[in-house]
């Protein structure tokens, strides 16, 4: 599955160049200038998803998680939203018009240009030792999105002349807005997940350093016990060799009781504590991080119907791709 997003965020990268799809092997050529220049490569790029495959076949990229030609790609999208303009090569058919009763047609003719704005977003979760990216287009009118296949349409490359620039804030807001939801929905479970193991881990780390502190409080009270049952043997003691050798070893578990407090065992294994509950917290967080991959913009013509019945004439104004009409 991983390696089918891999293959996914590269084709969508590289859709401006020239990709050769075979069994082991993706070559990539004619790619832009300024991503050979980041690299530090030209192009072609043989690339493979395999390390025996990567052995046969000389100069090529192994892609794998953090392998050095996939985190060039991730360091070279941060940030980097390109815009594109698209221009659809569409007439609008009669018979989706629709004409009053008794009236017809006597004219057609451009009426000016609309557009709408279709955005790609790269999505990367990453949470414990797992790493998951995803990405999204978005298709938006202003605050509306659209439901539209623009590889259904005939396109050629937008004329900048033709298009006056447009302000594309509404359309990323309303896409962004779309995203903030669909990662909502997607993380549902994944925090869920999280959580569960988070607070199975927290337990483990209290209980274990519960445990070692009632052993460290238990050895403290068995050490002074012993000195009291030492000093109250020694008072009953008469012969020289049985007071020396009690007198030896009151000694000892004092300097021992002494030493106890002295490492202060409850305060470093507290502090010991508190430092892996905050790790394990920081561990189980879900890490989501969002990049614009780039912003095409599709506009097309809009048309004006002249259409009349005995001596009255009306005007259509017509959206072949939205199918509307005023």
């Amino acid at each position: 599955m991983e390696e089918k997003n891999t293959k996914k965020l590269i084709q969508e990268f590289f859709k401006e160049a020239v990709i050769k799809e075979e069994k082991e092997l993706i070559t990539i050529s004619e790619v832009k200038p300024e991503f050979e220049e980041f690299i530090g490569k030209k192009s072609p790029y043989k690339l493979v998803f395999d390390i025996e495959t990567h052995n046969k076949i000389r100069d090529s990229e192994l892609i794998m998680q953090g392998s050095y030609f996939l985190q060039a790609i991730r360091d070279y999208l941060n940030d980097k939203g390109e815009t594109s303009k698209q221009k659809i090569l569409i007439k609008p058919e009669i018979n989706e018009i629709k004409i009053p009763k008794g009236y017809k047609v006597e004219e057609i003719k451009e009426e000016g240009l609309q557009y709408f704005a279709e955005l790609t977003f790269l999505t990367t979760y990453q949470y414990l030792n797992e790493k998951k990216q995803i990405i999204r287009k978005t298709i938006t009118k202003g605050k509306e999105i659209l439901e539209i296949k623009t590889e259904d349409y005939k396109t050629q490359e937008g004329i900048n002349q033709e298009l006056e620039n447009t302000g594309l804030d509404e359309e990323y807001k309303t896409a962004k807005n779309k995203l903030k939801t669909q990662i909502n929905s997607e993380t549902k479970q994944i925090r869920s997940h999280l959580r569960e193991k988070l607070e199975k881990e927290l337990e483990r780390i209290r209980t274990h350093y519960h445990k070692q502190i009632k052993e460290k409080d238990e050895e403290l009270e068995r050490c002074e016990e012993k000195i009291k049952k030492l000093k109250s043997k020694l008072k009953h003691t008469y012969y020289d060799r049985d007071i020396r050798i009690l007198t030896m070893l009151i000694k000892e578990s004092i300097e021992r009781l002494e030493n106890l407090k002295k490492k202060s065992y409850k305060e470093r294994l507290i502090a010991e504590e508190k430092f892996h509950l905050v790790d394990a917290i920081e561990k189980h967080v879900l890490s989501i991080k969002n990049s614009l991959m780039n912003i095409t913009i599709f506009y097309y013509q809009t048309y004006e119907l002249t259409i009349k019945k005995e001596g009255k004439t009306k005007k259509i104004i017509y959206d072949p791709i939205l199918k509307k009409q005023e």
